[in-house]
């Protein structure tokens, strides 16, 4: 860990923002727990895709959305930066970005979902992942959530705006009733 990473560490998490807003408190943990190991071993698979290693690890799990998202990444995609951590030094804050990419309107934020159905909290993910972008001199034009379907069917395109103001306002909201200092 170098020592810039060591002084962040404290940094909250942009999702750790979000939980409180998300209901995911709501769901019994074993089954929040496997869908995050499922969503993570998606991501690994769709990043061996992406660097061209392949599809290690896909299994019948995982099957549907690794072809969800085939159908998505053989159309053509042109990376700039792929699972980048981002830090706000003055909110203490960090997001990891799954991909940015060129498009034809600019760069754009892709996150990659493997739920049942979009959460309420995607726009407000996006507009941070977007905020930290922008500050670490990114001009992000686009935020796309790319939800993947469990039956390898085409995926889901779904585009939020880029307001930095909606995100630093659940901020402001989840520090004023949420956040205890460490």
């Amino acid at each position: 860990m170098s020592l810039s990473e060591k002084s962040r560490e404290n940094y909250l998490r942009v999702t750790h923002v979000l939980y409180p807003f998300s209901g995911l408190q709501n769901i019994d943990a074993d089954v929040l727990a496997h869908a995050a190991e499922r969503g993570t071993k998606v991501h690994k698979i769709c990043e061996g895709i992406m660097a061209g290693i392949g599809e290690i690890g896909v299994d019948d799990e995982t099957w549907g959305y690794v072809e969800s998202f085939k159908k998505w990444w053989e159309k053509g995609v042109d990376i700039v930066k792929m699972e980048e951590r981002f830090w706000d030094d003055e909110l203490r804050l960090t997001g990891q970005v799954d991909l940015i990419i060129n498009t034809p309107d600019g760069l754009a934020i892709v996150d990659l979902k493997t739920s049942s159905r979009p959460s309420k909290t995607w726009e407000a993910q996006g507009s941070a992942y977007a905020y930290l972008a922008k500050k670490s001199g990114y001009d992000i034009k686009k935020i796309y959530f790319l939800h993947l379907n469990k039956h390898g069917k085409e995926p889901k395109l779904i585009e939020y705006p880029v307001d930095d103001s909606f995100f630093l306002a659940v901020y402001r909201t989840y520090i004023h009733f949420f956040h205890k200092e460490k």
